[in-house]
């Protein structure tokens, strides 16, 4: 099973196109001029920083932290059956 170290030191073309296809979105937020897309993907958590255009991504990263979650946590809604 894939690590997020090791998936942070995979090409981010790479990183991208493995999410996109095997990740599971969750939510966004945005941060400035970037659209954050949260993706479950294995057994940890990923970002997508989508440029302004919407198009082009700028940054991918495996989440290594509980803490990372925070931003998050204030728009989030799920909804859970019980």
């Amino acid at each position: 099973m894939l690590t997020p170290g090791e998936f942070n030191e995979m090409p981010p073309q790479l990183q991208a196109e493995l999410v996109l296809k095997q990740g599971h979105y969750l939510h966004h937020i945005i941060r400035g001029w970037c659209k954050i897309d949260l993706y479950w993907f294995h057994d940890f958590y990923v970002e997508l920083w989508f440029l302004y255009d919407l198009k082009s991504i700028g940054l991918v990263r495996a989440l290594t932290s509980h803490t990372a979650l925070e931003p998050y946590l204030e728009t989030i809604r799920l909804n859970v059956k019980t």
